[in-house]
């Protein structure tokens, strides 16, 4: 896990960040509806798992901007962008109704991405620990997927939220709307 400390007096967002982490302490949220029309043919067409497709693309997307991948070290005050953020996705136990988190590296490359994410989720299944470790895992963005349900909005609140940096994404079972195969 490697990062670079992020001058806060150079930085081109510095009253922006002072503003929301200062005088106005709080947390955003927003839900949209996205078209996966082709991530759905293209997991039938391969015969791949939408969501471990899904979570590939939200991961590249995540990692592309330096906004997403930053933290703040509350220890030291240091707002900080890392390298590279992973997902940290869970799987659900239906008979306990619990579910355990499963650390899976990001890759660029596809096939190793799509490879160690299958490997993570079978792993897990096999336990029934929670076993969410942020502190060990700083770099990671919460990635949940509730496969049952198709919803439009969720909102998380988290204390001191304000200074909480890392994404999280939660998303449902997709939907056909106006003919298309799918919205999440």
């Amino acid at each position: 896990m490697n990062y670079k400390v992020i001058d806060k007096e150079k930085y081109y967002r510095k009253d922006v960040f002072r503003h929301f982490s200062e005088d106005c302490k709080c947390s955003t949220s927003m839900t949209a509806r996205i078209d996966v029309t082709d991530l759905v043919y293209y997991s039938k067409n391969t015969e791949t798992k939408f969501y471990i497709n899904f979570l590939y693309i939200l991961s590249k997307v995540l990692n592309s901007r330096d906004d997403y991948r930053m933290g703040y070290l509350w220890q030291t005050g240091e707002l900080i962008c890392y390298d590279v953020i992973n997902p940290t996705q869970y799987v659900f136990h239906e008979d306990t109704e619990t579910c355990t988190p499963v650390y899976t590296e990001y890759y660029e490359d596809y096939e190793k991405f799509y490879q160690g994410a299958l490997r993570d989720v079978e792993s897990a299944k096999n336990t029934r620990e929670y076993g969410l470790d942020m502190e060990n895992h700083p770099n990671w963005f919460d990635a949940s997927y509730i496969s049952w349900l198709s919803y439009d909005s969720l909102n998380i609140e988290l204390p001191d939220g304000h200074l909480f940096f890392a994404p999280i994404i939660n998303w449902g079972k997709y939907r056909k709307e106006n003919g298309d195969c799918g919205n999440a």
